[in-house]
């Protein structure tokens, strides 16, 4: 699962490009390999729809391309088995563009890393529930920690064979409420395996009592003691060169959240084209549990990539209302929210 495990905007900051649109998500796949817990897929598989996109709806964006900084191709599911995705990669480099993706790691081969090598893929983003095979396994189900590892050590390997600095690599730690001690030795770790950062992400989209439980921050201020584990982490990053970056604990408010949807947007799978990848999951609507209040939010979207064109989609109406309203707000001329954010935790710093 990729989108649940970090904010896009921190991740693809690191890609680092510029040119019309900051950046393009594309969920080339919404099937995973693994039943993690806190997982919408595994929450609710009876409303899910598991697919891959298409290399002719993903040629679709193609003809965009030139005219976006970075693509990530992840969305809700593992990408790794979309089977065009190697194409899908030369043509997002063909174009000029930044290209990264998170995954699970069980695809990982000597082949497929190879073929990152080749292909100058700038950044692969790895998905941990904890530092520990003990807590990674029983929260990932499916995965195995040890495995994982061996595999970034392998692929630090090949890359230092190659003589080459791509792809860089990220850790993604996802902080629960039993595991936030772990974060210096997911630090350690990094260090270990040749990373280049570590970011500790939030449960931020929390659909079910189940999901609920498992989430390190709070609605208020962050859990006593949390700051600690926190400092004690991006202390020891600082004296062994790892990049880390913490999301915070506790609930607060910005003008534009991380996934900056005025110059960034999402497509699915199926095509649908969205502001961000939390308003866009295969589903026909997202429930949604916001400190303790249930809220059902329709599936979001201004336009289907094989029915118009990119441009006609970010240009219309509807789309460009969205945005409108998200920016007076970022420029403190609206107190509101659009409607499909209000109970959306990236709103809130999260």
């Amino acid at each position: 699962m990729g989108s649940l495990d970090g904010s896009m905007g921190e991740m693809l900051r690191l890609l680092g490009r510029k040119s019309r649109h900051n950046y393009i998500q594309i969920g080339v796949s919404s099937r995973c390999n693994h039943g993690c817990a806190m997982c919408p897929r595994t929450v609710f598989r009876d409303r899910w729809t598991s697919a891959d996109m298409t290399l002719e709806t993903y040629g679709r964006i193609a003809e965009n391309l030139v005219n976006v900084r970075n693509v990530y191709l992840s969305g809700w599911g593992e990408p790794l088995l979309n089977p065009h995705f190697q194409e899908m990669v030369r043509l997002a480099k063909e174009a000029g563009c930044t290209v990264g993706f998170t995954t699970n790691g069980a695809r990982l081969d000597d082949e497929t890393m190879g073929q990152l090598i080749d292909d100058r893929v700038d950044l692969v983003s790895l998905s941990l529930a904890g530092a520990t095979a003990p807590t990674h396994d029983s929260r990932r189900i499916g995965s195995r920690f040890d495995d994982v590892i061996g595999k970034l050590e392998r692929l630090r390997e090949l890359k230092k064979r190659r003589r080459s600095e791509s792809p860089r690599v990220l850790l993604l730690f996802m902080m629960f409420r039993d595991n936030l001690g772990e974060l210096p030795e997911v630090v350690r770790l990094a260090e270990r395996v040749g990373a280049g950062g570590v970011v500790a992400t939030n449960l931020d989209y929390v659909g079910h009592a189940a999901m609920d439980d498992l989430r390190a921050f709070t609605c208020g201020d962050a859990p006593e003691g949390s700051g600690d584990e926190i400092d004690a982490a991006k202390n020891l990053a600082e004296r062994l060169g790892v990049e880390f970056t913490a999301f915070p604990l506790g609930l607060g408010r910005v003008r534009l959240c991380s996934e900056d949807p005025l110059n960034n947007l999402y497509v699915s799978e199926d095509g649908e084209v969205s502001p961000c990848v939390y308003l866009n999951p295969p589903m026909p609507e997202v429930p949604r549990i916001f400190c303790g209040e249930e809220a059902v939010v329709p599936r979001t979207s201004f336009g289907n990539i094989n029915e118009r064109s990119l441009p006609e989609i970010w240009k219309s109406d509807g789309y460009s209302s969205f945005r409108s309203q998200l920016k007076k707000l970022a420029e403190g001329n609206s107190p509101l929210l659009p409607e499909e954010c209000r109970s959306c935790y990236k709103a809130y710093g999260l």
